[in-house]
């Protein structure tokens, strides 16, 4: 049975959690939670980027490079918010008591159902309304109608998922689903790409990202929030690879389709330097590691194809 919490101590209103939730229900709604996680928007933005599926979008790397974009851009603005409002998440959030599986599930119930750091506004809410709002808009299956269905059902169930892992309090996934649709026509105005209506600039991305990285990184450095400087040098880092990346090559969409084991090679390069930055404490270098990541994403299928190990194919100039 479902027991409802409400308090008023530090948001003034809307401090609703959710405690005594089943394990299992817990455990699939961290499973749900995976969806708006960096870990797999790096996974499908690359694996876009690389593999080009022109039945999913006819622009495959432009709008791979602008979802990567938009991420950091979400990234960078929660990441300022959350430090400048310093509200504290769930008393609970950063403690789960493992349940009595086997040792893997055990160790992913933990992982998938705790955080720590500030919690108001939920990043992951405002990050996926971002991300998947402008897949509805910028993707070519289905008609939009399901497109946007699709996309609404995702931010709905991930931002659910906050409050009954018990990570964000009610408010915290409101705000950041609201702040989510306010980025998104944001950046449909200022970086609508010129040469192809319907479609983001990823170059104006990337640079709106580096801007508000910046102002990130800023504001964790002068409030002493160490526990955040993880996200701020990774988003400017990737916001800096980002931009040099995409804007030292032309006709991105004629480029090699990577091979699947050139991908998979490539992948655990790129994972590997992601890694290496965020476990890094010195800003300067986490900063390069992760820019140098994204960078190489990027122009990976240029690097490639010079090596001959694309699996060439191409999809028409960008």
């Amino acid at each position: 049975m479902f027991r409802f919490a409400l308090s008023l101590q530090t948001r003034g209103f809307g401090e609703l959690a959710l405690t005594d939730v089943p394990d299992a229900l817990v455990f699939l709604f961290g499973l749900v939670t995976q969806l708006g996680d960096q870990w797999f928007f790096f996974l499908a933005f690359t694996s876009l980027y690389w593999l080009c599926r022109p039945r999913i979008t006819a622009r495959p790397r432009r709008t791979a490079a602008s979802f990567v974009g938009l991420a950091f851009i979400s990234l960078s603005l929660v990441t300022a918010l959350k430090v400048g409002f310093a509200l504290p998440r769930p008393p609970t959030a950063d403690i789960a008591s493992a349940p009595n599986w086997p040792a893997p599930l055990a160790d992913l119930f933990v992982s998938f159902t705790t955080d720590d750091g500030f919690g108001f506004p939920s990043g992951h809410a405002l990050g996926t309304t971002v991300v998947y709002g402008a897949a509805a808009l910028l993707l070519d299956v289905w008609d939009r109608r399901r497109r946007v269905l699709a996309a609404a059902a995702i931010v709905a169930t991930v931002a659910l998922s906050r409050v009954v892992i018990g990570v964000h309090y009610g408010v915290d996934v409101v705000v950041g689903v609201l702040l989510g649709l306010v980025v998104l026509k944001t950046v449909f105005t200022v970086a609508a790409a010129d040469d192809a209506p319907g479609h983001l600039d990823p170059t104006r991305l990337f640079a709106l990202a580096v801007g508000l990285s910046v102002v990130a990184l800023a504001v964790v450095v002068a409030s002493g929030a160490s526990h955040h400087t993880a996200n701020a040098s990774a988003a400017l880092g990737g916001s800096l690879g980002g931009l040099v990346g995409w804007s030292r090559l032309s006709d991105h969409e004629s480029l090699p389709t990577l091979s699947l084991p050139a991908a998979l090679v490539s992948l655990l390069v790129a994972g590997a330097l992601w890694v290496a930055a965020d476990a890094l404490q010195v800003v300067p270098i986490a900063i390069l590691a992760t820019g140098t990541a994204v960078a190489f994403i990027l122009v990976a299928p240029w690097i490639l194809g010079r090596l001959g190990l694309g699996d060439g194919t191409t999809q028409r100039a960008d």
